[in-house]
């Protein structure tokens, strides 16, 4: 049974115990601590990892020794570990880039082509990708993680960009929240829905919706200073006229 814990309130870490001959793989850069009778190399994921949003290349983290050694890892991003059990859960389709890592070769990563309408209006692109098999596989998500096990039938609608991993069996689609909604709700055109049966993975934070508010920060921040520094020039005009009247006066 794999002995792993998980650290942190927030930008988490994953401690993995690694018994004599068990190996790791992860995403390149998630590394933060090992013992030193872990061996690290290195592979090539082939072309379809890149369409899934992830490194062209996967890193082992093997225990080739005798004793017991340990490894930590983080995401590349602000964000918590969401730990999967595929043996009980099975296939899950998750949002690309979110696959950190797993445990052994029980664990199967690929993708899939999403040729519907689904691809353009729910966030997740042409390709999806697919972990399946009977090992712990681990996802990265930002914000706060929302679980639920949908019943047969139900369906919840969320943010496109919220949407982190649903379980092989549970339909994705959209539907549209009207012309007025989209131009004044800040949501956009479509919400994703989830039908199902199934278990699906929610993220409060998504790295898009981070990047997006740190962009419009920035705009802001360079927008104001631009502003700031043209009235710094025109009161610093006002002055230079005022001394001049004065000198004039005085003369």
């Amino acid at each position: 049974i794999p002995q792993f814990q998980i650290i942190g309130e927030d930008c988490q870490i994953l401690n993995i115990t690694l018994q004599p001959g068990e190996f790791v793989v992860s995403e390149p850069g998630t590394m933060l601590h090992m013992s030193t009778n872990i061996s690290p190399s290195v592979g090539c994921g082939g072309c379809s990892r890149m369409c899934a949003g992830e490194s062209m290349v996967k890193v082992f983290y093997r225990n080739n020794s005798q004793e017991v050694g340990y490894l930590g890892l983080t995401p590349s991003f602000p964000a918590k570990v969401i730990p999967v059990d595929l043996s009980q859960f099975g296939k899950f389709h998750c949002k690309q880039g979110s696959y950190m890592g797993s445990i052994g070769d029980d664990v199967n990563v690929s993708i899939s082509c999403n040729c519907s309408c689904t691809c353009c209006c729910t966030g997740q692109g042409l390709t999806n990708q697919e972990v399946s098999g009977q090992g712990w596989c681990f996802l990265n998500a930002g914000g706060t993680i929302l679980s639920k096990q949908l019943a047969e039938g139900e369906t919840i609608q969320v943010d496109t960009q919220s949407v982190v991993a649903w379980q092989d069996g549970v339909q994705l689609s959209v539907r549209s929240v009207g012309l007025c909604n989209a131009c004044c709700s800040g949501e956009g055109l479509f919400n994703t829905t989830l039908t199902g049966p199934g278990m699906v993975y929610l993220q409060s934070m998504s790295y898009d919706k981070l990047k997006d508010i740190l962009r419009m920060k920035r705009v802001a921040k360079a927008a104001g200073g631009g502003g700031g520094g043209d009235g710094g020039e025109g009161e610093g005009r006002q002055e230079e006229e005022e001394e001049e009247g004065e000198e004039e006066e005085e003369g």
